[in-house]
């Protein structure tokens, strides 16, 4: 993770995307989405996951944003033409990284894998060079294009314009530098009705960051264990790997928050999971295929949920390896809300059979005689054990479902758990405890630890600049959707979403209807 790397958040500006007339999202570790049904929570969410599948696909022909690990750089080769280089930028590049490259190596630092991180602003010239590259984005929209269909469900991404046919929606993907305010980077995605479109921003200072896992390592070894061999090599050689593996890491270190991996649970999970059993594992393969060429036949599903019962599948084999990272966030939520122990089993078509034991019982129950609070986080506990890394996005439409308010204060405890162990959420809610919970773990970071004693998980608690609440507000006018973020209002001790209002009218009704039995 790169908490050092002085950005700011990812952010997503939408505009007559779907049922969203406007708005824009930061991408935070704890993300949630909130606001009436039907408004395009959900469409955001999908639209967030696809983001991450494109970005963090290595098979496309993009010339970064690729494998991360050493020497990769011979992969990314291929689309870089020799020819644009002039000897004299050759002969900058190279005399510029002869003059920074053994600084950043201390001894055999390097060779024992550890590499002091640092941020080195590039040179002007050096960032000119660079900024062509991260420019040449206009191949990606084919790809793009077939994923946001995929994911989203449609067969054609003018579908997912407003008003299909009279006009276009965009897609701003964002991240600014703190350090100067009015630049950043990113993409701007354009949907029309003959097609999409993609392009870049690329400030005109260039920031680079230097870590363990960035370009020192992926050059050539004889190179990374002794700097002055470069002199022995073709000028054009270290220009050309230099600048690939420049623009790939520096795209890749300001967009990394999006280039990782998700993970989508869909709403309504308990009737997937009762139902997976019918499901034909052909119709599997083709909705989660990653690319949906033109010609193929068309899906019955999305590619999200088809990604989601790919997922279940796989479950079985990961549930007979080792646990993962992760496995005692799990074991956590089995005790404290489940009250036992899920399992997973293989049955006749290849599909997995999901178990619940019950705490204190010697036998399993078959998910479909368990409760639907069981088949709701069951998938929840699997991911933990089995499927989420450090750094990975997990969006979870509706925790909330089929759960008493108490297991939801409870549920969102062990969410921001996860969120301080190094997993992204992103969540889809209806719920005023969960906000309601949010809050009371905002305030509660401002308390010393040690004046925590008598406070349930006093250990689990949510600096506010992790957290960003964006509520989607159908506006007439506007003909869809408004997006806005919404803090923590201290009187009222929650991110006000309306909940509030609903009470009032509710008790307001009450008293109507009695005063009207009271009169006659």
């Amino acid at each position: 993770m790169t908490t050092e790397f002085k950005s700011g958040p990812v952010s997503l500006r939408l505009t007559n995307f779907g049922p969203v007339s406007d708005g824009e999202i930061e991408l935070r570790p704890m993300t949630v989405f909130v606001g009436p049904s039907n408004s395009g929570k959900s469409f955001a969410a999908a639209l967030v996951y696809a983001l991450h599948n494109f970005f963090n696909d290595d098979s496309r022909e993009i010339p970064y944003m690729h494998s991360r690990g050493v020497g990769s750089y011979d992969s990314i080769l291929t689309p870089i033409q020799e020819s644009q280089l002039s000897e004299r930028n050759c002969n900058y590049l190279f005399d510029w990284f002869i003059d920074v490259f053994p600084g950043l190596i201390a001894d055999d630092a390097l060779a024992r894998g550890r590499l002091e991180n640092r941020l080195l602003e590039l040179p002007q010239a050096v960032a000119d060079l660079v900024r062509p590259y991260l420019q040449n984005v206009s191949s990606w929209a084919e790809d793009l294009d077939l994923e946001l269909a995929r994911c989203l469900g449609v067969d054609n991404t003018s579908r997912l314009i407003q008003y299909p046919g009279t006009g276009t929606a965009s897609i701003s993907l964002q991240r600014s530098n703190r350090a100067q305010q009015n630049e950043y980077f990113g993409y701007e995605i354009t949907l029309t009705p003959n097609g999409l479109a993609v392009d870049s921003s690329v400030p005109e200072e260039v920031p680079f960051h230097f870590g363990s896992n960035t370009v020192v390592r992926r050059l050539p070894a004889r190179w990374r264990m002794n700097p002055f061999l470069l002199r022995d090599d073709s000028k054009r050689e270290v220009a050309i790997s230099l600048l690939v593996v420049l623009a790939d890491e520096i795209a890749y270190r300001l967009l990394d928050p999006v280039s990782t991996t998700a993970l989508f649970l869909p709403s309504d999970r308990a009737g997937i999971m009762h139902a997976s059993q019918v499901v034909v594992q052909s119709l599997i393969a083709s909705a989660s295929r990653k690319v949906q060429r033109p010609g193929n036949p068309r899906s019955s599903m999305s590619g999200l949920l088809g990604d989601y019962l790919e997922k279940l599948i796989e479950l079985v084999g990961a549930s007979q390896a080792k646990k993962g990272i992760f496995a005692e966030l799990a074991a956590d939520m089995e005790d404290r809300i489940l009250g036992g122990n899920v399992g997973v089993e293989r049955k006749e078509i290849d599909f997995p059979s999901f178990v619940f034991r019950p705490r204190g019982w010697d036998r399993d129950l078959p998910l479909i005689n368990s409760s639907s609070m069981v088949s709701e986080l069951l998938p929840i506990v699997m991911y933990l054990r089995h499927v989420v890394q450090t750094g990975d996005l997990l969006i979870i439409e509706g925790p909330e479902a089929h759960l008493h308010p108490e297991l939801q204060a409870r549920l969102t405890r062990l969410l921001v758990a996860a969120v301080n162990s190094g997993i992204r959420i992103l969540i889809t809610t209806h719920s005023e405890w969960i906000l309601e919970e949010l809050a009371n773990l905002v305030r509660l970071s401002e308390l010393p630890f040690e004046n925590r004693d008598g406070i349930e998980d006093p250990e689990i608690a949510l600096n506010p600049e992790q957290l960003g609440a964006w509520f989607f507000e159908p506006n007439k006018d506007a003909g869809g959707s408004v997006i806005r973020e919404i803090s923590l209002d201290e009187e009222s001790a929650t991110f006000p979403a309306g909940f509030g209002l609903v009470t009032e009218s509710l008790y307001n009704r009450w008293v109507e209807i009695s005063n009207r039995i009271q009169e006659g």
